[in-house]
């Protein structure tokens, strides 16, 4: 099994990672081909993309890039899905760090997520 899993489901993009993967720019790259698959293959539509698993760590170049242009032009919104405060303390560090060129929320579970970008998003 590879370390990340993106799906389409429904109108969310669901970027699995798997326990204990070390989230560098390999992983990241890899996230990024296979969002821009579901893309391309969803008439360009910009995606609300729910980012769930429990990682090992997470690069800081890796997480610039995540944060950047390339994903932008794919990306309406983005929901991590954070269990623990000290990993929901760490990301808000690193958002504030890496300024997102889209909306990203911090929830508990995917179901919040799920709620969370349709409340702020609400599609067509």
């Amino acid at each position: 099994m590879s370390a990340v899993t993106v799906t389409q489901e429904g109108p969310f993009a669901l970027v699995e990672l798997k326990k204990g993967t070390q989230v560098d720019m390999r992983v990241q790259l890899s996230i990024y081909r296979q969002r821009l698959r579901l893309f391309n293959q969803h008439q360009q539509r910009k995606q609300l993309t729910i980012y769930v698993g429990q990682i090992k760590g997470l690069d800081y170049t890796a997480a610039r890039y995540s944060c950047g242009e390339d994903f932008a032009q794919i990306t309406e919104a983005k929901a991590m899905v954070l269990e623990s405060i000290l990993n929901r303390t760490y990301a808000n560090m690193m958002l504030k760090l890496n300024k997102p060129a889209f909306p990203v929320y911090i929830c508990g579970s995917i179901n919040q997520a799920k709620e969370c970008l349709l409340k702020h998003h609400p599609q067509e």
